[in-house]
């Protein structure tokens, strides 16, 4: 009879496998971490705000000096602010509030969206970190 509790070979190499898979995958995000908000010379970020599928305002991230805010009253009441390179949702009037919650924009793909109000947030970019 085998004792149960010994480990063979080939145990062994599956465990080895399955952690190098694991680092691996953790690399890009590990990568992101110790470079944050890099961006490449001459690559525009651009923040397109859309309310009910048509553009109302298109922002240069990397031009903004000084906080600029868009405040949209018809409908939901909602207050966007872009400063320092990225934008988010101030506040609204929706009651799920999944917009605001949703933080900071500032590489390109990333987004929001405030259904009921039916505005969304995307920025525009060459590349996608």
């Amino acid at each position: 009879m085998k004792a149960e509790g010994k480990r063979k070979k080939g145990d062994l190499i599956i465990i080895l496998v399955v952690l190098l898979i694991g680092v691996g995958a953790a690399m890009p995000w590990l990568w992101n971490q110790v470079n944050p908000g890099e961006k490449s010379a001459g690559r525009e970020h651009i923040a397109v705000i859309t309310r009910d599928g048509k553009e109302v305002a298109r922002i240069n991230l990397d031009s903004v000096t000084e906080p600029q805010h868009f405040h949209y009253e018809d409908g939901i009441e909602l207050t966007i602010v872009a400063e320092n390179g990225t934008i988010r949702f101030l506040e609204s009037q929706c009651p799920d509030q999944i917009c605001v919650r949703s933080g900071v924009l500032s590489k390109p793909g990333d987004f929001a969206a405030c259904l009921p109000a039916g505005t969304i947030v995307t920025i525009e970019g060459d590349e996608y970190e």
